[in-house]
C-alpha cells in the first residue's frame, strides 16, 4: 500500500490526533460521571432526610412546649380564682375545700413547671441539632454547586480542545488516499492503527521486531507503507 512521505507524516499525526480525541471523550465522560459529585449528592440526600427528621422533632417539641405552657396557665388561673373565692368565703367548710384544692393545684403547677423545663431543655438541644443539620446540608449543596461549576469549566475546555483537534483531523485526512484511509479506519476501530519502529519495536503494540522484519521494513520503497507482523498496524518511516 503506497502513500507519499507527506501522506505518511499526516497518517502518523492522524493516529495521534484520534488517540487524543478518544482520550478527551473519555475525560469528558469521566468528568460528567464524577464519583466525587455522586458521593456528595448521596450525602446531600442523606442530609436532607436528617434535616426532615430534625425539623419534625423540633416542631413536635415546640408543640409540646406550647401545650405545657397552656396547661400551666390554666392551672395558674384556677389557683388565682380559688384564692379569690377563698378570700371571699365565710364558710369554714368551703374554705377548707378550696384550700385543699389550691394545694393540689400548686403541686400540679410544680409538676407542670418541671415538665415544661425539661421540654425547654429538649427543645434547645433539638434547635442545636436542627441548626447543625441545616448548616451541613447547606454546605453540601454549596459543594455540589462548586463541583458542577468546576466540572462544566473542565468539560468546556476539553470540548474546545476536541473541536481544534477535529479541525486538524480534517486537514490531515485530506492528505491521505482513500485506500489508505479505509485501511486506517478499520484498524483504528480496534487498536492503534499506525506506528513507527522505535528501539527495534513497533510503537503501536510495543512488541519487539526481529532483525529480518526491520530489514524488510527498511528496504521498502519510500512511498510504501509497512506493516507490523504482530499487531498489523501500518508502519511509516
Amino acid at each position: 500500500m503506497k502513500l507519499d512521505k507527506a501522506g505518511q507524516s499526516a497518517l502518523l499525526k492522524l493516529s495521534e490526533v484520534d488517540l487524543e480525541i478518544d482520550q478527551i471523550k473519555s475525560e469528558i465522560n469521566k468528568a460528567i460521571s464524577s464519583q466525587e459529585l455522586s458521593d456528595v449528592r448521596a450525602a446531600l440526600s442523606k442530609a436532607s432526610e436528617d434535616l426532615l427528621v430534625a425539623r419534625t422533632a423540633y416542631e413536635n417539641l415546640h408543640m409540646d412546649q406550647r401545650k405545657a405552657d397552656d396547661n400551666l396557665h390554666l392551672v395558674e388561673e384556677r389557683i388565682a380564682r380559688d384564692r379569690i373565692r377563698l378570700n371571699q368565703t365565710s364558710s369554714p367548710k368551703d374554705a377548707q375545700g378550696m384550700q385543699s384544692e389550691i394545694e393540689s393545684l400548686l403541686k400540679r403547677k410544680e409538676e407542670l413547671e418541671d415538665a415544661e423545663l425539661e421540654i425547654l431543655e429538649q427543645l434547645e438541644a433539638a434547635q442545636r441539632t436542627l441548626n447543625e443539620v441545616t448548616q451541613h446540608r447547606d454546605e453540601l449543596a454549596a459543594k455540589i454547586d462548586r463541583l458542577q461549576s468546576e466540572i462544566q469549566v473542565h468539560v468546556d475546555e476539553l470540548k474546545v480542545r476536541g473541536r481544534k483537534l477535529s479541525a486538524d483531523k480534517e486537514i490531515l485526512v485530506s492528505k491521505i488516499s482513500a485506500e489508505v484511509l479505509t485501511r486506517y479506519q478499520g484498524l483504528a476501530a480496534k487498536q492503534i492503527a499506525v506506528g513507527v519502529v522505535e528501539n527495534r519495536a513497533c510503537s503501536a503494540c510495543r512488541m519487539g521486531l526481529t532483525a529480518s522484519t526491520i530489514d524488510s521494513l527498511s528496504s521498502l520503497a519510500e512511498d510504501e507503507l509497512g506493516s507490523c507482523p504482530e499487531c498489523l498496524a501500518m508502519i511509516v518511516r
